[in-house]
């Protein structure tokens, strides 16, 4: 399917307001790329005649997104002031596609995913990325994760040693018996570091280890050679990338966030030729605020991308956050 989303002047939008916020996390996230701590955020609300509103939310992270905050709010206030078309910066087009719907659903009584796709699921079982500064910390939120009901985890990797790797997914391996295992590596390894370490962590039956390298070429040298399954993620940013990386065969899994890949339209296209080409295709947030989970939740909904589990449990990693937090519930979003 092929979202259709309304137009401002369809649902008689009246008032554009933009926001920065600052998200900020309970505890720093490291990966490859540096440590997450903080952050700003575009919020983009749109208002109808009646005063019913619509919110979406532009969050640029560097190494998966081409804009900065700054440019994503210049394009926010262009298309507000003069209707310019934001394609080139994807979050801020994720942003004014996800107010629209919201505020088509406010208008509709109805929720987001069912106006896309009527009868699709409220419930969203969602794997969690779990983290931690010490290894028994790490291995004691994989447990609880788990035991909250979430199918599986997601670990990062390649953020020190390999050692302390090995031991860190030992013992969420351990922790968490026989549920789902995902390894992010963010293309911190070079090809021949990657085969090396996808064949000793094979071990520990992950799912798949997102971004074992950098680059499509990479990618797809190690796939060929690694007895664990290879996701893509920034290294195939838009439907360009995407496309080569389908026939290079980089992956058997694409990692989709549609905050960064330009929102509903470009995420069900993308999503379409990878199912297409035979690979999983599992949706991720931008560990963005709860207005961009949200957004994406229901567009997972929709699309019925729902196996592999969507990693979209990230709401419980911030300290502040912007609108209502989407928490998971028994290891699941219910989405409304």
């Amino acid at each position: 399917m092929t979202p259709e989303v309304p137009g401002a002047t369809d649902l008689g939008v009246e008032a554009i307001r933009l926001q920065r916020a600052t998200l900020a996390y309970r505890a720093p996230i490291t990966t490859a790329y540096g440590t997450l701590d903080r952050r700003e955020v575009v919020l983009l609300t749109v208002v109808d005649e009646d005063g019913r509103t619509g919110r979406g939310e532009a969050a640029p992270l560097a190494g998966f997104t081409p804009e900065t905050v700054d440019e994503a709010e210049a394009a926010l206030q262009r298309w507000a002031d003069e209707g310019t078309d934001p394609s080139a910066y994807p979050t801020a087009r994720a942003a004014i596609d996800s107010a629209l719907l919201d505020l088509a659903s406010a208008r509709a009584g109805r929720p987001v995913h069912d106006l896309l796709s009527p009868g699709s699921p409220a419930e969203l079982p969602v794997a969690a990325l779990v983290a931690g500064p010490t290894v028994d910390d790490l291995a004691d939120a994989a447990r609880r994760a788990v035991a909250d009901g979430h199918p599986g985890v997601k670990v990062k990797v390649g953020v020190g040693p390999f050692e302390a790797d090995l031991e860190r997914v030992a013992a969420v391996r351990a922790a968490i018996d026989g549920a789902g295992l995902r390894l992010d590596a963010n293309g911190a390894w070079c090809v021949s570091e990657a085969i090396d370490r996808l064949g000793r962590l094979a071990a520990f039956h992950p799912e798949f280890v997102e971004e074992p390298t950098a680059g499509l070429d990479d990618n797809a040298a190690v796939r060929a050679a690694s007895p664990v399954p290879v996701a893509v993620d920034e290294s195939a940013p838009d439907l360009p990338s995407i496309e080569r990386a389908l026939a290079v065969r980089a992956a058997d899994v694409l990692i989709v966030k549609p905050s960064a890949l330009g929102g509903p339209r470009p995420t069900a296209e993308a999503a379409r030729r990878a199912t297409d080409a035979g690979l999983r295709v599992v949706v991720t947030s931008l560990l963005e605020g709860s207005v961009g989970i949200r957004a994406t939740a229901h567009l997972a909904s929709a699309l019925g991308l729902l196996q592999p589990a969507p990693g979209l449990a990230t709401a419980g990693l911030l300290a502040t956050d912007v609108g209502e937090p989407l928490m998971a519930v028994g290891g699941a979003l219910y989405l409304d």
